[in-house]
C-alpha cells in the first residue's frame, strides 16, 4: 500500500501544470540571457518589463513589452495576455517583478520566470539595452 501511495504521489506531481499549479521560477541574469537568446524567434516567450514607462524609455531589454506594475490597471492590462505563454518578468531590482509574478500566478498564468537582480543585474553584466519606446 505504501508503494502504491508513493507511486501515485509521483504521478500526480508530474501533472502539476495540468492541474493548474504551473511553473514559477526565479532565475539570474545569465539564465535570462540564455533564455532570450535561445527563444529569439519563439513567439511564446514574452519579455515583460514591469517598471514605469519613464524607466522603460531610459533603457530596457530588446523585445520587452512594458506594463507598469504600479499602475492601477496592471491586473486588467496583464489579463488581456495569453496565460499559457512563457513570461520572463523583470523590473529594476527584482522586487516589482516578484510581485507581478505573484499577481500573475493568481490570475492563472502557468509559466513565469522572475529575473533576480532586474535591470541593475542586467546592466552590471554589461548586457545590451535599447532606449526609447512607449510603455504602459
Amino acid at each position: 500500500m505504501k508503494r502504491f501511495i508513493v507511486i501515485l504521489c509521483i504521478a500526480i506531481s508530474g501533472l502539476s501544470p495540468v492541474l493548474g499549479q504551473g511553473f514559477y521560477k526565479n532565475i539570474n541574469v545569465a539564465e535570462a540571457d540564455k533564455m532570450i537568446r535561445e527563444n529569439q524567434s519563439n513567439e511564446e516567450l514574452i519579455i515583460l518589463d514591469v517598471r514605469t514607462p519613464e524607466e522603460f524609455s531610459k533603457g530596457h531589454i530588446e523585445g520587452a513589452i512594458n506594463i507598469d506594475f504600479w499602475n492601477q490597471n496592471f491586473v486588467d492590462s496583464i489579463s488581456t495576455h495569453n496565460i499559457n505563454r512563457t513570461y520572463l518578468i523583470y523590473c529594476t531590482s527584482g522586487v516589482r517583478s516578484n510581485g507581478a509574478m505573484n499577481k500573475m500566478r493568481k490570475l492563472g498564468f502557468v509559466k513565469l520566470y522572475n529575473m533576480k537582480g532586474g535591470m541593475f543585474g542586467w546592466k552590471a553584466a554589461k548586457m545590451p539595452i535599447v532606449t526609447g519606446g512607449a510603455g504602459k
